[in-house]
């Protein structure tokens, strides 16, 4: 019989469901299958943390009231989308990067919000972030991928010049929603990708045949605004964009990228 006073054995595994091969999920079919009175099998489904949740941890971890680290909490959340394990490697990042640190003068935990925002992801996070840009809906993937096109950060200008319908139906609102998401953030007037990861992700979700076209319609778009001679920032990114196409313009838009190229060097020489 059963000598409970032999004591036992504990396993503890954990997994991530995006990562289980069939040989793992073959390995947790046959621990069910030897469930019974002497092996006991669990399964705990551990969640992403809400908001709410993030506050209050970091409010107990920094010894502050919840109403102090709100702004902080919201932007951990929205780098991390609530994974514990991207939290504390996060956390531990603005930490020994003294973005968040404990000022003796002050006798309590400070930072700055700003630059908290502006703070990169790490490549695992980055990682897990890309996962979820193809589950986004067309509209914002091809927003990011727009974004892709002219670089780590674009500005609300350029996004405004763009959009006229062209690319998607509003993309001030595709990437904000990109924003929220966690993909990008935003300081001032200025969209930036979360990580490099993410920028370079988003790009090769460019078909490679698609990609020059893309960075044509692009070049072409900012070239019809009617300030680019002036504009010195929009007309070198004009060029950029169309210096990636240019084996694939016509004579007539040969022409027109000759004149760009030309505005382009005045600013540079002025």
């Amino acid at each position: 019989g059963h000598d409970s006073s032999r004591g036992g054995l504990f396993l503890l595994g954990s997994y991530r469901d995006n990562e289980a091969d069939e040989t793992l999920l073959q390995q947790i079919q046959a621990m069910d299958q030897i469930s019974g009175d002497y092996v006991r099998v669990t399964h705990l489904s551990i969640d992403m943390l809400s908001r709410r949740d993030v506050n209050e941890m970091i409010s107990f971890m920094l010894g502050l009231p919840m109403r102090h680290t709100r702004e902080l909490s919201e932007q951990v959340f929205q780098k991390t989308r609530g994974h514990p394990l991207f939290i504390q490697s996060f956390l531990r990042s603005i930490i020994s990067k003294d973005v968040l640190s404990f000022s003796i003068r002050s006798r309590r935990w400070t930072w700055d919000d700003l630059v908290v925002e502006m703070h990169t992801i790490s490549e695992d996070v980055a990682d897990f972030l890309a996962n979820r840009i193809r589950r986004l809906d067309k509209d914002t993937v091809f927003a990011l991928q727009v974004c892709a096109c002219i670089g780590f950060q674009v500005n609300t200008s350029t996004i405004d010049l763009l959009n006229v319908g062209q690319f998607v139906n509003d993309m001030f609102e595709a990437v904000e929603s990109a924003r929220k998401e966690g993909l990008m953030d935003k300081a001032g007037p200025i969209y930036a990708f979360s990580h490099d990861m993410l920028r370079e992700s988003t790009y090769d979700l460019i078909p490679v045949l698609e990609r020059k076209s893309l960075h044509k319609t692009i070049g072409q778009s900012l070239a019809l605004d009617p300030d680019l001679v002036k504009d010195a920032e929009i007309c070198h990114l004009a060029v950029d964009q169309i210096n990636v196409c240019k084996d694939i313009l016509n004579p007539p838009e040969r022409s027109m990228f000759a004149r760009l190229n030309l505005a382009a060097g005045k600013h540079a020489m002025a």
